[in-house]
């Protein structure tokens, strides 16, 4: 098999190599299941994945796993009391901020605007059905022969009421 030429990474992107979130939080065990659990958030996680992943012993990862269950950041499910299963927790706002900032990371890495489309999608899909009404009221002119016409004087048959102030010659 022939050898793989891959460009060569600069210098400044060094620091992000092997390390979540740019270095940001340092690189520990509780970081790297973070990053993990946030770059794959529907998956089922067990201690056992997490120790392979990290190179930590068991204790390592169970007191980790323990706190971030504790800070809301994971679910855990205890069917099976040998063999735990943890899940991240879809409903905390911890979540989606830290997925923003992996995202940022990205962006300053590489230039790109991850951060901006995640957040945007964020606002279509979640906040914009808490501030936006779900109607909206509008009133409309329009220009006809020189006239400035409203909906209202429209809908009036071409005679304006006295709170829209637009008279039929388009003077207010």
């Amino acid at each position: 098999m022939a050898e793989e030429h891959l460009p060569e990474l600069p210098d400044e992107f060094e620091i992000y190599l092997d390390k979540p979130y740019g270095g940001l939080f340092g690189d520990n065990v509780q970081t790297r299941i973070i990053e993990e659990v946030v770059a794959d958030p529907y998956r089922d996680y067990r201690p056992k994945y997490f120790e392979e992943m990290t190179g930590a012993r068991a204790p390592t990862v169970r007191k980790a796993l323990a706190n971030l269950t504790y800070l809301g950041l994971l679910e855990k499910d205890v069917n099976d009391v040998q063999h735990p299963i943890y899940r991240l927790n879809l409903k905390s706002k911890k979540i989606i901020a830290l997925t923003f900032l992996s995202y940022a990371s990205i962006d300053d890495r590489d230039g790109t605007e991850c951060m901006d489309n995640a957040i945007l999608e964020y606002y279509m899909k979640i906040l914009s059905q808490k501030v936006q009404p779900l109607a909206v009221a509008t009133m409309t002119k329009y220009e006809c022969d020189g006239r400035i016409l409203t909906d209202e004087f429209i809908a009036g048959g071409g005679q304006p009421s006295k709170e829209s102030g637009v008279l039929a010659s388009g003077q207010a």
